[in-house]
């Protein structure tokens, strides 16, 4: 059954795919988009300079703000996008569930 992520993904969930994503990052806060379903978090790469960065986690994909170039950069398909889809199917989260009568 589809749930949407942006109301009913727990703050624990949010800190599980986000390690999936970045597992060398540190998560330093997020907020919930409710009316287009997604969730920002805001991160920092320890190894960098303290300089903050941001991604949005969509059902099936997640995009990082990319400053030099001025816009939005898909995670490129792999093992960490494929196990990203894997857990927000598992879980409901994914528009694979939307509309899906099985």
């Amino acid at each position: 059954m589809f749930r949407r992520m942006s109301n009913e993904m727990t703050e624990e969930e949010i800190e599980i795919v986000f390690q999936i994503v970045l597992p060398f990052g540190k998560m330093l806060d997020y907020e919930r988009h409710t009316e287009t379903n997604y969730i920002s978090v805001r991160y920092v790469i320890p190894e960098e300079n303290p300089k903050e960065h941001e991604m949005n986690l969509l059902p099936d994909d997640v995009y990082f703000e990319c400053e030099n170039v001025g816009k939005e950069r898909l995670l490129e398909s792999g093992e960490r996008l494929h196990r990203y889809r894997q857990f927000n199917i598992a879980r409901g989260y994914s528009e694979v569930w939307l509309n899906n009568p099985y």
